[in-house]
C-alpha cells in the first residue's frame, strides 16, 4: 500500500512536470487570431517590488523628515489592486467547483462502485440544484442510465462475498482494484469537464483579464507561475481528488481487514451493511448541500491522514503473514530464503522504528542489523544522527537471534547492542512461515538460533 502511494505521488509530480513542459512557452491564439505566450509573471505581482520602492522613495523624498506608518501601508496596497484583479480572482474560483468535486469523494472512498452508481442516479433523478454543478450536469457521462445499471450490478456483485468469511478474501482483494477503478474513472470526469468544451465559465476571466494579470489562460485552462514551475488549478484539484480518495479507502480497507479477522461471523454483514448505509447517507448530504458535504470529506480526511501510517503498517503486517505461506506453497522458489536477510516485523517499538514497521533481518560476519525492508520506505529517509548512512537498528553480536517455532507466525527474539550487559530483556520480531520448508538454510544463513519449545503464552499472542 505504502508503495503504491509513494509511486502515485512521484507519477503526480512528474504530472505537473510534464504539464510545466507543455505550458511554458506555448503559443496559443486568441479570439481576434494574435498570438499569445505564456511567460512569466508579469503585471502586479512582479511590479510589486517595484512600485512599493517607488512609492517609499517618493514618500521620503516630499516628507523626509516623516516616518511612514501602518496606516499608510494598506492605503498604498489597496490603491494597487485594480477591479480586474479581484473580478478575475472570483470567477476562478467560481469555475473550480470545488465543493461539487469534493463533495463526494468520502462516500465514493468507502464503497467506490455504489457510490459511483449513487452519483449517476442523483444526475439522473436527483433534484436540479444538484444537476447543475460540474460533476453530475445534463451533459456529463454520469447522466446516463445504462452507466447506472452497470455500476448498481457492480455494486452488488463485490459486496455479497463481502458478507461471509470464506468468499471476503476475494472481495477484498478486488477492493484494491475497485478503488483505483473509480479513481481513473473520476479523474477521466474531470478531464472530461475540463477539455470537452466546458468553458463558459472561462469566458467571463477571458474578458477581464489582461496583459498585467499574474496569471494566464492557455487552452481555456487558467495557469499559474510559482516560481520555474507553472501548473494549472485543475492539475492540482484532480491530484488531491486521487490522493484524498486513496487515503480514506485504505483506512477503511484496515477495519475491514480486522472485522474479517474476528470470529464473529454475522459481524461482516453487518460492517458491509453499515458502510453501504454511511456511503448512501453522505450521498444524500451532498444532494442537498455539496459545502456541507466537502467539509464532512476534509474532516475524514484529516483523521485519515492521521492514522494512516498506523494502519497502513498492520495491513502489511497482516496481509505477509496470512499471504506468504500461500505464496510460498505456489511457487517454490518464493520459499527460499534470499541472501538479502528476513522479513520482520517488531512487536513493539524498538529503535527509531515504530511497532509493526516492515523490517529486515541481515547478517554480516556474526553482526546482526535491523533495517528497512525497502529502499522506497519512509523509514529509509529519516535522518540519522551524525549524517550518512542507512537508517539501521545494531543488534548484539554476542547474542545470536533466537527463533521460536509458532502455529500461525514465527518469533525471533534479539537483544539491542544498546542493552545492558545483565539485562535478560529480548526483543520480540514476528515473521511469517514462508520459510518453513528451508528452515535449515534460514539458520545457516543468518545464523540464528533455534529453539522448538513452543510456550503457551507466546501461541496466545503470535498474531497480535
Amino acid at each position: 500500500m505504502n508503495g503504491k502511494l509513494t509511486l502515485f505521488v512521484i507519477a503526480a509530480i512528474s504530472f505537473v512536470a510534464v504539464d510545466n513542459l507543455f505550458v511554458n512557452g506555448i503559443i496559443v491564439g486568441d479570439a481576434n487570431g494574435t498570438q499569445v505566450t505564456a511567460h512569466q509573471p508579469s503585471g502586479l505581482i512582479a511590479d510589486l517590488p517595484r512600485l512599493t520602492l517607488t512609492a517609499l522613495a517618493d514618500d521620503e523624498a516630499s516628507q523626509p523628515s516623516q516616518a511612514i506608518t501602518d496606516e499608510d501601508i494598506p492605503a498604498a496596497l489597496q490603491s494597487d489592486f485594480k477591479p480586474s484583479d479581484i473580478a478575475a480572482a472570483t470567477a476562478w474560483a467560481d469555475h473550480l467547483n470545488l465543493a461539487d468535486w469534493l463533495g463526494p469523494l468520502a462516500p465514493l472512498a468507502l464503497s467506490p462502485f455504489f457510490g459511483v452508481a449513487c452519483l449517476s442516479g442523483l444526475a439522473l433523478w436527483g433534484p436540479a440544484s444538484i444537476t447543475e454543478n460540474g460533476l453530475l450536469g445534463p451533459t456529463g457521462p454520469l447522466h446516463s442510465v445504462p452507466l447506472f445499471v452497470i455500476f448498481a450490478l457492480l455494486a452488488l456483485l463485490t459486496s455479497l462475498p463481502r458478507l461471509s468469511k470464506v468468499s471476503k478474501p476475494f472481495a477484498q482483494a478486488m477492493d484494491r482494484v475497485e478503488a483505483y477503478a473509480v479513481v481513473i474513472i473520476l479523474l477521466a470526469i474531470k478531464l472530461s469537464a475540463n477539455y470537452a468544451g466546458d468553458t463558459s465559465g472561462m469566458d467571463g476571466i477571458e474578458s477581464i483579464m489582461n496583459d498585467d494579470s499574474p496569471t494566464a489562460l492557455v487552452g481555456g485552462q487558467v495557469v499559474f507561475q510559482a516560481g520555474i514551475l507553472s501548473f494549472t488549478a485543475e492539475t492540482l484539484l484532480m491530484i488531491a481528488m486521487a490522493i484524498n480518495v486513496l487515503v480514506i479507502n485504505s483506512v477503511k480497507f484496515f477495519f475491514e481487514f480486522l472485522v474479517w479477522l474476528t470470529p464473529f461471523p454475522t459481524v461482516d454483514a453487518i460492517f458491509e451493511v453499515c458502510n453501504k448505509a454511511i456511503c448512501a447517507g453522505l450521498m444524500a448530504i451532498y444532494a442537498f448541500s455539496p459545502t456541507l458535504a466537502t467539509a464532512i470529506n476534509l474532516f475524514a480526511l484529516l483523521i485519515a491522514l492521521i492514522i494512516f501510517r498506523w494502519t497502513a503498517r498492520r495491513v502489511k503486517f497482516y496481509r505477509t503473514m496470512l499471504l506468504d505461506p500461500v505464496l510460498a506453497r505456489l511457487w517454490r522458489s518464493y520459499a527460499l530464503p534470499g541472501a538479502n536477510g528476513l522479513i520482520v516485523f517488531p512487536q513493539d517499538s524498538i529503535g527509531p522504528f515504530p511497532a509493526k514497521s516492515c523490517l529486515r533481518l541481515t547478517c554480516d560476519d556474526s553482526k546482526w542489523s535491523l533495517v528497512p525492508a525497502s529502499s522506497w520506505s519512509p523509514l529509509s529517509w529519516m535522518p540519522i544522527p551524525g549524517g550518512g548512512g542507512r537508517q539501521a537498528v545494531v543488534l548484539c553480536d554476542k547474542t545470536p537471534p533466537r527463533l521460536v517455532r509458532g502455529w500461525l507466525t514465527h518469533t525471533v527474539e534479539v537483544r539491542l547492542a544498546d542493552d545492558e550487559p545483565n539485562t535478560s530483556r529480548r526483543w520480540t520480531l514476528k515473521t511469517s512461515r514462508r520459510h518453513d520448508q528451508h528452515f535449515n538454510i534460514l539458520v545457516g544463513t543468518l545464523r540464528l538460533e533455534m529453539d522448538d519449545e513452543t510456550s503457551e503464552k507466546e501461541n496466545k499472542i503470535e498474531f497480535a
